[in-house]
């Protein structure tokens, strides 16, 4: 237990250091180990020149073991009946869980910190095993991550990993903050039929990702839906706005229009029904806007509480998310998932508009005979919650087996990569042309992402003919059929994914059923056919709009 302990204790003292709580509950059965770690930790902050203030600390004993030599070191120690929901506990400013939460189902812990959040001012913070404990497993460890950011979904929160090895996850909860509905949010007028539109898209920038690839995407279809469709980006430099990766034409869109750096919004979005934004960040331009706004919200790392480091309820990353997605804009939502962060946590409402592919474009092959199976990755490796370590981990393990295989990588950027057991075909930054055919070429999808908004590149290798495993990284739910259309896994689950793959390696007809089924899968979420919703949302929230 001390050895744990000692593990979080960077994470303890950081959170006191910057919070400054005056009061702290710890739920634990570490028998007063931790108001020792504590008493250490503001050791550290007084020598750090901060304020040694005392604190308030209580115990939840999850142990019973009422211990005398505990007694001195709490102001309150309390049996683990406490937790019951209908018990009275006071409001502390923090409230520390250690390994709590592997010892409970996912909705009992979630009903318990819901309940410790009503009581928290500042946080919930939660350390919890990466991998809980099996004493029935040989390891003494489950395979199975018991706990992910995706289950947490609606709630407000900040990840990290700790520890050597990063073998302990560490979420820091916030209360939810109670702010009423947006005007903006409440589109009363009812859906009409659907007039030519001019429509005006703002870059957020010129790269390769989803959310600029599903933002031009949409705006070729509307085009040819007979609207004028206007793409915009500012800079000082770009002589063209449609980014130089991409097999867009001039042709696909009304007109291309840069602005310059200090210019105002104001002279460039005049006669424009509506102006779409493809990220949060640009919503800070349009606080006062003069054109009708809508974010198309596709999500991001901040989304699922990814931030790089343990935000604090002070953080500043967490104030300007929340003055970012309460600016009155309206917003669609590229998924579910999506939509309950948004509600969840900002009381926003939103439109789901769901991505759509062109599944001309993404075809399988129906001359392809690969005498070895061939393995497609697709994702930029140096982006952690892709999970491509945990990629690399499953492919080593079923190399093991001695079943052949082959892998292709098709990444943003060029990498290396250590002590690989098997040969790896690198594409670096391929043409859309040459990203499609890659596609084609492959027999088996592997994403292993922690989490996503709507996880798109799967989508893309149904449409390509491809049999599909993944991780459940919340956003491929919005179209993934387990079993029928592909394969889904629990997050960690090195052994189910494993047997999966090599299953799939082993059995054509398995790869083919998922294949045909995958492929007819991306049809129903072809760009031609989720197109029209976006025409019909963005016609609602223009009428709701204008005056009679």
């Amino acid at each position: 237990m001390q050895e744990d302990l000692l593990k979080i204790k960077p994470v303890i003292e950081e959170v006191l250091l910057r919070e400054q709580p005056e009061s702290v509950l710890e739920i634990s059965g570490y028998d007063g180990c931790f108001a020792k770690l504590m008493d250490e930790c503001l050791e550290q902050n007084h020598s750090k020149k901060k304020p040694n203030r005392a604190i308030r600390t209580d115990r939840i004993d999850l142990m019973d073991s009422g211990l005398p030599e505990d007694k001195h070191r709490y102001d309150n120690i309390y049996k683990s009946d406490c937790l019951n929901t209908n018990y009275k506990l006071k409001e502390y400013d923090i409230i520390v869980v250690i390994h709590l939460f592997e010892n409970l189902q996912a909705d009992d812990a979630k009903l318990m910190l819901s309940d410790l959040l009503s009581k928290a001012k500042m946080s919930v913070l939660v350390f919890t095993p990466l991998y809980p404990y099996d004493l029935e497993s040989e390891s003494g460890m489950s395979t199975i991550r018991a706990y992910h950011p995706v289950m947490f979904i609606g709630y407000e929160f900040s990840y990290i990993l700790a520890g050597e090895t990063n073998e302990i996850q560490v979420y820091n909860f916030f209360p939810k903050v109670d702010y009423e509905r947006l005007q903006c949010d409440n589109l009363t007028k009812p859906k009409t039929d659907i007039r030519k539109m001019k429509i005006a898209f703002l870059l957020p920038n010129l790269e390769l990702t989803g959310c600029v690839k599903a933002i031009l995407q949409q705006m070729k279809e509307l085009k040819k839906n007979g609207h004028t469709v206007t793409l915009y980006y500012r800079s000082d430099t770009c002589k063209r706005v449609i980014p130089p990766w991409s097999n867009m034409t001039d042709d696909d869109v009304s007109a291309q229009v840069i602005i310059p750096e200090n210019a105002s919004y104001d002279d460039y979005f005049k006669d424009e029904d509506v102006l779409i934004l493809g990220f949060v960040n640009q919503a800070e331009d349009f606080r006062e806007p003069k054109t009708l706004v809508v974010l198309w919200e596709q999500g991001s790392p901040g989304i699922f509480g990814d931030h790089g480091k343990l935000l604090t309820s002070r953080s500043r990353e967490r104030k300007v998310m929340h003055f970012l997605y309460r600016i009155p804009v309206n917003i669609l939502s590229v998924s579910l998932a999506i939509t309950d962060v948004l509600r969840g946590v900002f009381n926003r409402g939103s439109q789901l508009y769901i991505n759509g592919i062109d599944t001309d474009f993404y075809h399988p092959d129906a001359q392809k005979n690969n005498e070895i199976p061939v393995i497609l990755l697709v994702g930029n490796p140096a982006l952690k919650f892709k999970g491509f370590f945990f990629a690399m981990d499953v492919l080593e393990e079923a190399s093991k087996f001695g079943i052949p295989f082959k892998v292709k990588w098709i990444s943003q950027i060029e990498f290396k990569l250590k002590n690989a057991s098997f040969e790896i075909e690198k594409y670096i930054s391929p043409s859309q042309e040459k990203l499609a055919e890659v596609y084609r070429s492959a027999d088996i999808f592997l994403s292993t992402s922690l989490y996503e908004s709507y996880s798109l590149p799967p989508l893309e290798a149904m449409a390509s003919g491809l049999a599909v495993i993944s991780t459940d990284n919340g956003g491929i739910n919005t179209y993934a059929e387990p079993g029928n259309n592909c394969l889904i896994c629990e997050q960690g689950d090195l052994n189910s994914m494993c047997f999966a793959l090599c299953n799939l390696l082993l059995n054509r007809e398995a790869r083919e059923s998922l294949a045909k089924a995958g492929r007819e899968t991306a049809l129903k979420y072809s760009i031609a056919s989720v197109a029209p919703q976006l025409e019909k949302c963005l016609s609602r929230i223009i009428k709701s709009y204008r005056k009679p």
